[in-house]
């Protein structure tokens, strides 16, 4: 004998509607899990084109499945440790407190350089070697404490790759913080004093002329300086300056934006950043200047 049951239709899309909202709820609660995690910013130089961004990545998403992982930057020269200092200390400035910042760039791996984790006072947290990359954002955002990254049952294991702490140590504590983990937990607490800066000189008034740094150059050439906006009452609008790099000279109009300049044309304009810019009109001026970052320049007026 078969039975056969006859349902309204009415019963059956209340039942369906049911199972919709059981399923949405069970999405709504992994969503809000992942929203309330802060989130990772990865700075390395290692590109796109290798498998080891998507390791770090492998490897975080590993411990902390609802991790808010973002790409920043991985297209830093090789090795260019002034370079990522600038990249660094911009691309972190908009984020909010407790984002956390993996920065890899690492040319002393696997010798006796520390890994380290610093807090700033903007209550952020940078992960990577103590090479002097975060020399920028720790003058520009203070040091709350610093730790060096030395308890391995923190690590993706306790023999690491001697080339790759970028996969296992460094992504283990970003994906330790972001559950919640305190600072002090990952390792031993070190003093502002013990750790590797970077030697930026400021920009300073040398009689009548400026004497600066190139900071770094992006992918438009602009060269940008180390000279905030308002060291120099005569860098503004209107004024023709002379820009001195190297052997090169020549003379720029200070601007407001990049239109306001010919074609080609070398000027120069305070960016978005507050640092002066030296720029081109749709050209390059670092190929005009042959600049490239950590050089010296003078403006002259």
């Amino acid at each position: 004998m078969i039975f056969r049951f006859h349902y309204p239709k009415s019963y059956c899309f209340l039942l369906s509607l049911v199972l919709i909202m059981l399923g949405c709820s069970r999405n709504e609660k992994r969503d809000l899990k992942s929203n309330l995690r802060p989130v990772i910013g990865l700075i390395t130089d290692f590109s796109t084109k290798d498998p080891y961004v998507s390791q770090m990545k492998g490897v975080i998403y590993s411990l902390d499945p609802y991790a808010r992982v973002i790409d920043l930057n991985h297209e830093i020269d090789p090795f260019n440790l002034a370079e990522a200092a600038f990249i660094v200390d911009q691309a972190s400035r908009e984020f909010p407190a407790d984002s956390i910042f993996i920065a890899v760039i690492d040319p002393g791996v696997g010798t006796d350089r520390k890994a380290i984790l610093f807090e700033s006072k903007a209550r952020k947290f940078y992960i990577g070697p103590d090479n002097g990359i975060f020399s920028l954002v720790m003058d520009r955002e203070g040091i709350m404490g610093a730790w060096v990254l030395d308890k391995p049952e923190i690590w993706r294991n306790r023999q690491p790759s001697q080339t790759f702490h970028g996969r296992d140590i460094f992504s283990p504590v970003a994906a330790f913080l972001s559950k919640g983990g305190k600072p002090q937990n990952v390792g031993s607490k070190v003093s502002q004093e013990k750790l590797h800066f970077l030697s930026f000189s400021p920009a300073s008034i040398i009689g009548e002329s400026v004497s600066a740094q190139v900071l770094y150059v992006d992918h438009y050439g602009n060269i940008i300086t180390n000279i905030p906006l308002g060291l120099v009452s005569w860098i503004k609008e209107g004024n023709l300056l002379r820009i001195q790099i190297g052997k090169i000279t020549l003379a720029a109009p200070c601007v407001k934006t990049y239109s306001d300049l010919p074609l080609g044309k070398i000027g120069v304009l305070y960016n978005s950043s507050g640092y002066l810019e030296i720029a081109s009109n749709q050209g390059s001026a670092a190929k005009v200047f042959k600049a490239q970052s950590g050089v010296s320049l003078l403006i002259h007026p």
